[in-house]
């Protein structure tokens, strides 16, 4: 039995960490991980804990941020997408460091990385954890249960041996699961997860952020939700918009959300069975290029963030189709074709930088005003076309440490100084604010 979220509401993520790591047993461990937001605070404080780290799929890094631990660093990456220049200006500063590019591999936020490049993964990693296994053991780990939760992070332990601790990827579809059988042949595999970790702690903060809803309120505003009407998700991921909006209609109306993302589907039950939600939002699986519903079947079809990921044309295909006539289709996208505002007192040639669209869109997704134009050849009526913006005021919410590790990325040490210098005069003039923009269009099926 572990420690129930009673008793602990109050921990910081580290702190939650630290309570499951000495609930296991676990002095020092192995780590898995996409990027480093949770590890950063034990990579600096207590970096013995850490027998080694590898990272798969990164799209951020930081030099001086593993720079501690860059003997015992394995960097995983492809040779396209946001995190290419990122680790081609941090390898000079990490000579220890080993390192592997995926030839022709495109690392976007959502890369399904282990299942895609899992074959070159498992044998590199084995080996790096034998000769990282010598320099300096790993504990093992005391498992009670093969899973539990302690502090409010689940976890999931496959195999024995020296422990191996995997943290949540972002949006990954399939996380680590499609090499954890291979790697528990030779370690004790802990997977962790919760509201608290990787993508689900982010899109979780994004979608409790009050300048976020802000923009979601005056989207879902537009559709015109009324009692009873039956409403879609399509890409929910780990179901925070879909708690508020029960909230915000009172229960009166049966969500069903879907995702493809089997990993955000489980913790998005979990947290709205937690909340007392389970009788009005039903989760489950669903392809946005291929729904698994009839023609006709809710009255509100809505999408957040997805279309970016998705054939953008067949996703509205399918949108349009399982709504039944009279009913209202909804998308809101991020808009790559529009600056953000870092409210910050910085130079121009840093705010040039930061302030840059950040180029994560599929080859046939939609991130820009492209969607007012497919909304309008689509055959929808009574069409609703508007931008907005999504605001974050909080430097310590998970969605401003979400993006800054990314900005850290383009600048050099100089540029980075300047920027904490700026943050810390916003913070202490209350002007600190981070806005990005977000396309958004509302249209109702004929018939």
């Amino acid at each position: 039995m572990g420690q129930g979220e009673g008793e602990t509401g109050g921990l910081t993520v580290q702190q939650r960490l630290a309570t499951l790591f000495e609930h296991l047993g676990l002095q020092r461990a192995h780590f898995g991980v996409q990027n480093t937001a949770e590890m950063d605070p034990i990579i600096a404080g207590q970096p013995e804990r850490i027998a080694s780290l590898a990272m798969a799929g990164l799209n951020r890094l930081q030099a001086v941020t593993v720079a501690p631990i860059a003997e015992r660093l394995l960097l995983m990456y492809g040779d396209g997408g946001a995190g290419v220049d990122a680790v081609a200006a941090a390898l000079p500063a990490l000579p220890e460091a080993e390192s592997h590019c995926f030839k022709d591999y495109l690392v976007l936020t959502w890369s399904d990385v282990t299942a895609e490049r899992g074959g070159e993964i498992v044998p590199l990693w084995l080996d790096f954890l034998h000769r990282a296994e010598a320099r300096g053991p790993a504990s093992q780990p005391r498992i009670e249960a093969p899973k539990g939760e302690v502090a409010g992070i689940t976890y999931r332990a496959q195999g024995s041996g020296p422990a191996l601790v995997l943290l949540p990827m972002l949006l990954s579809a399939s996380q680590w699961e499609p090499i954890v059988e291979q790697l528990a042949e030779h370690y004790c595999v802990i997977s962790l997860g919760g509201r608290y970790l990787g993508g689900v702690a982010f899109i979780d903060g994004r979608g409790t952020d009050p300048g976020y809803l802000r923009g979601v309120r005056m989207h879902i505003n537009e559709i015109g939700i009324r009692p009873g009407e039956q409403v879609l998700d399509v890409g929910c991921g780990p179901g925070s918009l879909d708690r508020w909006l029960a909230r915000h209609t009172q229960g009166a109306n049966p969500i069903t959300a879907v995702d493809v993302n089997g990993y955000f589907l489980r913790e998005a039950a979990a947290i709205a069975e937690a909340e007392g939600l389970s009788d009005i939002i039903s989760f489950g699986p669903g392809n946005a290029e291929d729904l698994p519903f009839p023609d006709n079947s809710f009255d509100v079809v809505m999408s957040h963030t997805v279309m970016e990921e998705c054939d953008a044309d067949l996703m509205l295909a399918e949108l349009i189709r399982v709504a039944k006539p009279g009913g209202r289709v909804a998308v809101m996208v991020r808009a790559v074709d529009m600056r953000s505002l870092w409210n910050l007192p910085l130079s121009a040639a840093i705010k040039e930088k930061v302030e840059a669209p950040v180029p994560s869109v599929g080859e046939k997704g939609c991130a820009d005003a492209s969607l007012y134009s497919r909304f309008g050849r689509s055959g929808l009526t009574d069409l609703k076309l508007f931008p907005t913006t999504m605001t974050v005021n909080d430097p310590d919410g998970y969605t401003w440490k979400y993006y800054e590790p990314y900005l850290f990325s383009l600048l050099d040490d100089d540029e980075t100084a300047q920027w904490h210098a700026a943050k810390a005069q916003a913070i202490a003039d209350k002007s600190i604010l981070l806005a990005r923009w977000l396309h958004c269009a509302v249209g109702t099926k004929a018939g």
